[in-house]
């Protein structure tokens, strides 16, 4: 129901029964097993209450993104108060270096799963400003001094052919296939 926020979830416990067949009285809260019947509904706008009868429940945290902080710092949706403005299809904003994704700019669908993948495009975004701002990407480096530290140990042996995975793994396995062909 529109312009209503849910006052109480209704339900009804399992009842459990003892090894002789009478209902046990003691209930461990933390164990007792419930299912949902209801929901009661307050209409913010009337207070009237209502119930609706329902067997699932799924909780929203709300739909006001938590920006204020970025007033005056990034341009605002004109449209949609509270969410960011991004460029295009990106998740770049107005200020270089600041990138805006999921809750706080998509006010389309506003679901976790497709906050997640704009938090994947914002963290590309954001490796590929980086590069491009010269701040290079410390891990990366890091990575490519070890494995060529690494690639120098194990060059100090005579091996003309270079490191072979299958050697500290206890030498070549043979008669397994690389690859699998499935026919349909």
């Amino acid at each position: 129901k529109w312009n209503s926020i849910v006052t109480k979830i209704i339900g009804e416990k399992v009842v459990s029964e003892s090894s002789d067949g009478s209902e046990v009285d003691a209930i461990d809260f933390d164990q007792e097993k419930a299912y949902v019947t209801g929901i009661q509904l307050s209409n913010v706008e009337t207070g009237e209450e209502t119930v609706l009868p329902t067997s699932a429940v799924f909780v929203a945290i709300g739909h006001t993104p938590a920006t204020s902080f970025l007033k005056g710092i990034v341009e605002f949706d004109e449209e949609h108060q509270g969410y960011i403005k991004t460029i295009g299809r990106s998740t770049k904003t107005s200020v270089p270096g600041i990138f805006a994704a999921g809750d706080v700019s998509d006010a389309t669908y506003r679901q976790a799963v497709t906050s997640a993948g704009s938090g994947a495009a914002a963290a590309l975004d954001a490796e590929r400003w980086l590069s491009e701002e010269g701040l290079g990407n410390e891990q990366a480096e890091f990575e490519a001094e070890l494995l060529a530290e690494l690639m120098a140990d194990g060059m100090e042996k005579d091996d003309s052919v270079g490191y072979n995975i299958y050697d500290d793994a206890g030498g070549r396995i043979e008669g397994l296939r690389e690859s699998a062909r499935v026919e349909l």
